[in-house]
């Protein structure tokens, strides 16, 4: 399970970079920006989650085949 989480981490922080990282070139200033950096935030981190998931469920499939 901890190789799981640690994919979880892994992904979280790349995308985390990443989304600072672009988020500098379109650099505005509104008020809509920090609405659109917690929401992407959110999604970052939910998506993180699904691609940590998912791997997870692609193991327990090799487990289910293989024992049958």
């Amino acid at each position: 399970m901890s190789k799981y989480i640690s994919i979880f981490f892994l992904t979280l922080m790349v995308s985390v970079i990443f989304f600072f990282l672009f988020g500098n070139v379109f650099d505005g200033g509104d008020a809509t920006e920090t609405a659109i950096y917690i929401f992407g935030t959110i999604i970052v981190i939910l998506l993180s989650f699904m691609i940590s998931l998912m791997y997870y469920l692609i193991y327990l499939m090799n487990l289910l085949k293989r024992k049958l």
